[in-house]
């Protein structure tokens, strides 16, 4: 009579199996944790950056003073005849100022120092869908000789400022400075 011999596994080798996988799991999921960390950061500056570019770009595309003209800044403010803004009346001007509602009658760069909160278009709709969280604030200031500091009195150079903060609290900072020319 032939003796048939069960074949399988045991219940240590299945218990021991289990617990081999269960730290191979363990160890690929602490390693892809913090991967997917880096990606929301990485999400959040490149979003950061778009938003500081645009807002950049809105800015920048304004004439440069409420004084000077808006074809390439001629005639340019400056003179005793037609001067530039003073340090002191940077900001929108009194119409823009009333009705804070669009952002159409800024015209000159100026009109956006100390604006700040939730992103807005260049019409002003919220653009709190595509930009959750995010934030802006601008500053707008003379600095003839290009040391980053508000000098106190009127120049042919205003630096423009835009910080971001990102959901995270990051902050992503942006300067240009804009010739009068």
């Amino acid at each position: 009579m032939l003796v048939k011999h069960q074949q399988g596994f045991s219940l240590i080798s299945i218990v021991l199996s289990i617990i081999i996988m269960s730290a191979a799991l363990l160890i690929v999921t602490t390693s892809l944790v913090p991967r997917s960390q880096h990606n929301a950061e990485l999400m959040y500056s490149t979003k950061a950056s778009e938003l500081g570019a645009a807002v950049m770009d809105e800015i920048v595309g304004r004439q440069f003073d409420q004084n000077s003209g808006p074809n390439g800044g001629l005639p340019v403010c400056g003179s005793t005849i037609n001067p530039c803004t003073k340090p002191i009346d940077l900001g929108p001007d009194k119409k823009a100022n009333e009705d804070k509602t669009t952002r159409t009658l800024y015209n000159d760069v100026d009109d956006f120092n100390g604006l700040s909160g939730s992103v807005k278009d260049v019409l002003g709709n919220d653009l709190a869908g595509i930009y959750p969280n995010f934030s802006i604030s601008i500053e707008v200031f003379y600095d003839a000789n290009l040391d980053g500091e508000p000098d106190a009195i009127s120049g042919n150079r205003k630096r423009i400022v835009v910080d971001v903060v990102d959901p995270s609290g990051q902050h992503y900072v942006f300067s240009v400075i804009r010739g009068n020319f």
